[in-house]
C-alpha cells in the first residue's frame, strides 16, 4: 500500500515550494536561516509605514510594484537593496505555480493583532513570509476541528490538542486555500499571531492568488 503524502511540507531547499500543487498538500515551506544584511536593512520599520495596501502584480510589474508600494510609505527604495532583492526572490516560485492567474500583493509593518482566529481563506493559494516579529501559525490537520471552526468555534474550540506550529521568520510558506480546485474543507487552517501590546513589530510580505 502507498501512503497519502504528508499535507505538511518542510525544507531547507526552496524546491519545496512548487510542491503546494500536489493533491493532498496544503502547506509547503521553505526553512531559511535569517539574513542579517536583511534584518539590518528593516529594523528601522515603524509600525503602518507600510500599509496594509492591496495591489495587483504580475511576474513581469513585481519590481517596480514593490518599490512603488515603498514610495507610497515616504521610503527610499535605494535604503533596501537586500530586502528588495529578496521579495523577487521570495515571488519568483510563486509566480511559477500560480501563471496566468490574478496575483496581489501586501507588505505591511505593524503592531497589531490581524485575523486572530483560527480560520480557512477562499483563495487558490497565498504565500507569506514574516521578516520581522512573530510569523503566522497554524495547525495539522489532525489538531483542527473543522466543525467547531465552521460553527463559530473559538480558538481553543479550533485546537483538539497541543500547540499551533508557527512559521519562522523568513521562512517562506505557500498555503493552498480552499478556493483551489479540489480542495474545499482542506485548506490550512491558521492565524495571524497576537501581538498587540507586545511592543513587536511584524514585517510581513504576503503574495494572493485568487
Amino acid at each position: 500500500m502507498v501512503n497519502p503524502p504528508s499535507p505538511h511540507l518542510l525544507s531547507t531547499s526552496s524546491d519545496v515550494l512548487g510542491k503546494i500543487v500536489d493533491p493532498g498538500v496544503n502547506l509547503c515551506v521553505w526553512q531559511r536561516p535569517l539574513n542579517v544584511e536583511i534584518r539590518d536593512e528593516i529594523a528601522g520599520l515603524q509600525p503602518k509605514q507600510l500599509r496594509d495596501v492591496r495591489c495587483q502584480t504580475s511576474t513581469h510589474d513585481f519590481d517596480n510594484d514593490i518599490r512603488a508600494g515603498l514610495r507610497d510609505g515616504g521610503l527610499d527604495a535605494s535604503r533596501f537593496p537586500h530586502f528588495l532583492a529578496d521579495l523577487s526572490r521570495v515571488a519568483a516560485p510563486f509566480f511559477a505555480v500560480t501563471e496566468g492567474r490574478e496575483v496581489k500583493f501586501r507588505l505591511l509593518t505593524t503592531d497589531q493583532d490581524d485575523c486572530r482566529r483560527f480560520h480557512v481563506d477562499y483563495r487558490y493559494l497565498r504565500l507569506l513570509c514574516t521578516y520581522q516579529g512573530p510569523g503566522t501559525e497554524w495547525l495539522t490537520d489532525v489538531q483542527a476541528d473543522r466543525d467547531a471552526y465552521e460553527n463559530g468555534g473559538s480558538n481553543e474550540e479550533i485546537i483538539r490538542f497541543g500547540e499551533p506550529s508557527r512559521l519562522e521568520q523568513f521562512w517562506v510558506g505557500i498555503l493552498k486555500d480552499d478556493a483551489y480546485p479540489n480542495n474545499q474543507g482542506k485548506g490550512l487552517v491558521h492565524r495571524s499571531p497576537p501581538v498587540s501590546g507586545s511592543g513587536q513589530t511584524r514585517v510581513v510580505f504576503c503574495l494572493d492568488a485568487m
